[in-house]
């Protein structure tokens, strides 16, 4: 039982550096709009932008409640403190992104530095892939016993 906790853990943190960790090394590394690009980016494509960024988020959000806050095989010995408390880190992440992205990269274009690529677009992108290709793989692999 002990190497399946370890292999989980070790799944799991793989996941969440793909996840959140190689998206932000890779915008903080040096990829910022500059004021050029950011002249010619339409209003509509910053608030679709937005808007798709949101949608993944909530997704994210919903999908996460249903597998660890409802699920009741997951409501037993205490699990729920620690899951409310991942569900707590999932929206303080996907909040502290934008405002300190807000904050840091509009240089008062507004929401125009958002990118396809950005953090707060590709971070619920990843895990919405992730979990889906994880649960893909292991539904296939334990479905035959």
């Amino acid at each position: 039982m002990k190497f399946w906790n370890a292999f989980r853990i070790f799944w799991i943190i793989f996941f969440l550096f793909f996840a959140i960790g190689l998206p932000l090394i890779l915008h903080y590394g040096g990829h910022h709009k500059g004021d050029y690009e950011m002249t010619h980016t339409s209003p509509i494509t910053a608030a679709i932008l937005l808007g798709m960024g949101t949608a993944f988020w909530l997704i994210v959000f919903i999908s996460y409640s249903k597998k660890f806050l409802i699920n009741p095989s997951f409501k037993k010995n205490g699990i729920i403190a620690l899951n409310l408390a991942g569900l707590l880190l999932l929206i303080a992440l996907a909040a502290g992104i934008l405002v300190y992205t807000y904050i840091n990269e509009s240089r008062g274009y507004g929401w125009r530095y958002l990118y396809f690529w950005h953090p707060y677009i590709i971070i619920p992108c990843s895990f919405i892939c992730y979990s889906g290709l994880f649960y893909g793989i292991t539904r296939r692999i334990f479905s035959k016993y």
